[in-house]
């Protein structure tokens, strides 16, 4: 930008240099005076709508925005803002309609068909967003963002290999992204090249950026990464990793060590999930304060890849969990006044899962099946979720159990008592699907069309859990035909 005042053009400067060093309130100050000159007014208004997207303020800076737009309705700083903002509020289609605003001022701007291919992206609609990316492609073939969500979008659909050519193209440009690394592991294990899938799973976050609990490992003990060597006469300590879930279904891998070698074997784990692991013949910590010595380290969720390559084959379940026979004598007594086969619902995990819409299930697609008369239903569904209940009137229909269970810090202690005592559970892909499926409880678990990577290994070899059967969405998003199988299987 050029003004013929040189003492404007220094003040926007400085201005600016205030804003990218995170200097808000003094760029603020500066902001405010240059849009009270005619000559720079837009770009004030423009600059003070940014450092408002900074802070957060969505609503004042579409003011400054609009302000602009009055001003010169063809404003592409100001439309491509305004779009920002509304994709960040996830109104994404005010979004779209701000992004086009661009790109009828300037077709070649690479912003603008970026975020509206993300914008079709984050609402689903996926061949849009190709179209999209495929734009930013043709305009800059080094624009690496464009190749990882193409990347992204044909892993969601299930176009393996076409997912796998864009995340390679991604490591053409950068060797070192490890999320494109990560992701290629999903697409593996769709394709059931389990040998590269376990290899880039390696690249999971958990395990590139290092937890606390393995930054102090390596500080007290520096022990090996153990990669298969022998672990004889040796002392080794798995570190637990990821959701509860997590695990609970790898926890089975420890067994694989002691079938093997004559070695200690240690599992440090979280303090609200030692009694889950603790009947075990293992030794379960929740803090380094009594362990004096370790030769050899290694995280949970890499054991798999490990055994895999060792055995080319996946550990089968081990039920380990023990029943805590007080607890369970309580919960057996209170479910004993439901005169019919008793049927536990489950629905949604942890909302701030980045693709929970892939797992959750809104309880009305349930309501059909709770009308079946020869059952009795209970939640045990926790926390969030739990609320759906009463807002969908099914409190007649479903006995709500969620202020009565888990409420110490044991995860899952009164939910165990409970499957041992119900005749079926249904569940989201949650972690209660594998507590209920490590204790060997007959369950149904409800899938989305591209569920997460282990049940692509379940749905080909049936070896993690026997008592689980799974239905799997046909198409994106079809609950509908889910519960359509799913009460006819159990009507």
């Amino acid at each position: 930008m050029k003004f013929n005042n040189a003492f404007l053009e220094e003040k926007i400067k400085k201005a600016i240099s205030l804003l990218e060093s995170n200097s808000l309130k003094e760029a603020e100050e500066i902001f405010n005076e240059i849009k009270n000159n005619n000559q720079s007014e837009t770009i004030g208004l423009l600059f003070l709508g940014i450092i408002q997207i900074k802070k957060k303020n969505y609503s004042v800076a579409k003011d400054f925005f609009n302000k602009i737009l009055i001003i010169e309705p063809d404003n592409r700083d100001a439309n491509l803002n305004l779009g920002l903002v509304c994709l960040e509020e996830k109104n994404f289609e005010k979004a779209i309609f701000n992004f086009d605003k661009v790109i009828n001022i300037d077709k070649k701007n690479l912003n603008a068909h970026y975020h509206k291919g993300l914008s079709y992206f984050l609402i689903k609609k996926y061949h849009e967003a190709i179209d999209s990316f495929k734009i930013c492609i043709n305009l800059d073939k080094s624009f690496i963002h464009s190749y990882l969500n193409l990347g992204h979008i044909y892993l969601r659909i299930k176009n393996f290999e076409k997912s796998i050519e864009n995340y390679l193209k991604v490591l053409k440009l950068d060797p070192q992204s490890n999320n494109a690394k990560f992701n290629l592991a999903w697409c593996y294990f769709g394709l059931m090249k389990l040998d590269d899938a376990f290899k880039y799973y390696e690249f999971r976050s958990g395990k590139i950026n290092p937890s606390k609990k393995i930054v102090n490992i390596k500080e007290k003990f520096n022990p090996i990464e153990w990669h298969g060597e022998s672990l004889n006469n040796k002392k080794i300590l798995i570190v637990s990793e990821q959701g509860i879930g997590d695990n609970i279904q790898f926890f089975r891998y420890l067994y694989c060590i002691k079938e093997k070698y004559n070695a200690e074997i240690f599992f440090y784990t979280d303090e609200k999930l030692k009694h889950l692991f603790e009947k075990s013949p293992f030794e379960i910590i929740c803090n380094l304060n009594n362990l004096d010595d370790v030769d050899y380290y290694q995280h949970l969720l890499s054991l798999p890849g490990i055994f895999y390559k060792e055995k080319n084959k996946i550990q089968k379940n081990i039920p380990y969990i023990k029943i805590d026979n007080i607890n369970n004598s309580k919960w057996k007594k209170k479910l004993s006044k439901f005169t019919k086969p008793i049927i536990a619902l489950n629905w949604q995990g942890d909302k701030n899962f980045l693709f929970d819409d892939t797992r959750s299930i809104k309880l009305s697609f349930f309501e059909k099946l709770i009308q079946i008369k020869k059952y009795n239903f209970i939640s045990i569904q926790k926390n969030f979720g739990s609320e759906q209940i009463k807002l969908n009137n099914y409190s007649e229909k479903i006995q709500d159990f969620s202020n009565e269970i888990d409420e110490n810090n044991k995860a899952f202690e009164d939910t165990i008592s409970i499957l041992n005592n119900i005749d079926m559970l249904i569940t989201s892909d949650t972690a209660v699907a594998h507590l209920a499926g490590t204790m060997e409880i007959k369950t149904y678990l409800l899938l989305s069309n591209n569920p997460e990577w282990r049940w692509h290994i379940e749905n080909n070899r049936r070896c993690f859990y026997p008592n689980i059967n799974i239905i799997q969405q046909r198409k994106i998003d079809d609950w509908h035909g889910v519960f359509k199988q799913l009460e006819n299987d159990i009507g």
